[in-house]
């Protein structure tokens, strides 16, 4: 078979898997809450504030500490601790299929040994 046809096979396996219907899902429900979706946004923003910082070798402690925070104000959202929970649960699964793919071509994306 064609590795085109196995990597279409593999996507609609994906878009049929739990993992994903369940954040697709999640995705929709977040969409209809104005207020959520922001709440998503600055979070967003506050992660990439972080990288940022660190990418600059600057301290990130106080927005670290933010970040936290928003983190707790977050949790008491029940729409989008579901959006973030199933956004986890399907990365994990998209990072499990790239590192079998990464080993079944002997690449190694382990970059601690550089």
């Amino acid at each position: 078979m064609n590795v085109y046809d196995l990597a279409h096979e593999l996507a609609r396996a994906l878009s049929q898997c739990p993992e994903y219907r369940d954040f697709t899902r999640a995705k929709e429900e977040l969409e209809k809450d104005i207020q959520a979706k922001n709440m998503l946004k600055d979070l967003r923003m506050r992660q990439l504030e972080i990288e940022t910082l660190k990418l600059s070798g600057k301290p990130v402690e106080e927005a670290q500490r933010n970040l936290e925070n928003l983190y707790n104000i977050v949790s008491y959202n029940s729409l989008l601790r579901q959006y973030l929970e199933a956004e986890a649960r399907f990365a994990v699964l998209m990072s499990d299929i790239q590192g079998i793919i990464a080993r079944a071509v002997g690449l190694d994306l382990n970059l601690d040994h550089l």
